[in-house]
């Protein structure tokens, strides 16, 4: 029956994958169809005169926001008690977004499951603080779409109201519906909290209730140790340095092409806010990315045949890196914990 299930969540996760590619898949096809032969002639020779010494430091600055984001995570875990080697929190942390090209979410699951068993930190622990984690980016993510919005209202006003009608057939009962299904689960999930909380020493140890109690507080003391933090100073410091790498790498992809190479941080912290956008619409943003910059640019009067390429250099240098830093982490965390065998840490379970 195991077996059973373990398939069908697999079949599920594939086909997932698959739709989602698919679309970005779709999304290229579509592009690239409405284009005439003068226009892709124009995204070759910009692509051929490109300074690709700029992409350099694209990867640096990818690079350097993985650094920002492990130290940040690495803060979270103080409160918890643990302190995880750098090394192993980094290359977790690669490995996981290589994860999500392939599976969505995949990654966070996966970097806490490596730092269990490298540094014995409890799976649902590590899994609340990439929650808080997550968070603070999607508030961050409000923030720096909200400053864009504003730095250049004029410009973007027409572009988002036309985003905004061409969603008009998405009725108002069902965003309604939609909201009210997820503060319900919300509040389910909070109720749940509260209940394992305050009689998680009633259960019966070794039952169901006892080790969901026992995962559920693991999980929430995760969440919560962002309000505990020894250091807030710092993580916002490193949360600040984390989205100043994305903006500076946006930055160096559009001052690779020799029209954008006058471009400005203003314009470059614009269309990191619209591309975000469409990491979250595929995996990886897979061809809705390079389409999203395209538009974006457009909006300031450059042609969307520069716009797509400027587009396609940030994410495939991006997604190249991934892929090449992810599969080096994978090495990396065998290599460097080879000696450390399981005598070195107490006896534990992810459970526990």
């Amino acid at each position: 029956m195991k077996e059973h299930r373990s398939g069908s969540d697999i079949l599920k996760q594939v086909l997932k994958f698959a739709l989602f590619f698919g679309f970005g898949i779709f999304i290229i096809w579509l592009f690239q169809r409405n284009l005439t032969p003068g226009e892709k002639a124009e995204i070759g020779s910009s692509l051929r005169n490109a300074r690709w010494i700029m992409v350099f430091w694209i990867a640096v600055f990818g690079l350097l926001s993985n650094v920002f984001r492990t130290l940040r995570w690495n803060l979270l875990f103080e409160p918890l008690g643990y302190k995880p080697r750098f090394i192993n929190t980094f290359c977790s942390v690669l490995v996981a977004y290589f994860a999500n090209l392939a599976v969505p979410r995949l990654g966070e699951v996966l970097r806490c499951t490596f730092l269990f068993r490298y540094e014995k930190v409890p799976v649902q622990k590590s899994l609340g603080t990439v929650l808080s984690e997550r968070v603070i980016d999607m508030l961050t993510f409000f923030l720096i779409f909200a400053a864009s919005f504003l730095i250049e209202y004029k410009a973007l006003r027409t572009y988002v109201r036309g985003l905004f009608n061409r969603q008009a057939e998405v009725s108002q009962g069902g965003l309604w519906l939609a909201i009210a299904i997820i503060a319900a689960l919300v509040a389910a999930i909070w109720v749940l909290v509260v209940y394992c909380r305050k009689n998680a020493s009633r259960f019966k140890p070794g039952g169901l209730m006892a080790k969901t109690a026992n995962v559920i507080n693991g999980f929430s003391e995760g969440f919560t140790s962002l309000g505990h933090l020894k250091k807030p100073w710092l993580f916002v410091v490193y949360s600040v340095g984390l989205w100043a790498c994305y903006l500076l790498m946006m930055y160096f992809a559009f001052i690779s092409l020799q029209d954008l190479c006058n471009s400005t941080l203003k314009l470059a912290l614009v269309a990191l806010a619209m591309g975000t956008i469409g990491v979250m619409l595929t995996p990886g943003g897979i061809g809705v990315y390079p389409v999203i910059i395209s538009e974006t640019l457009a909006v300031f009067g450059y042609a969307k045949t520069v716009g797509y390429t400027a587009g396609w250099i940030a994410w495939g240098t991006q997604t190249a890196l991934i892929i090449l830093a992810g599969l080096a982490a994978l090495c990396i965390l065998s290599l460097v914990n080879k000696n450390r065998n399981s005598e070195s840490f107490p006896a534990q379970t992810p459970g526990k």
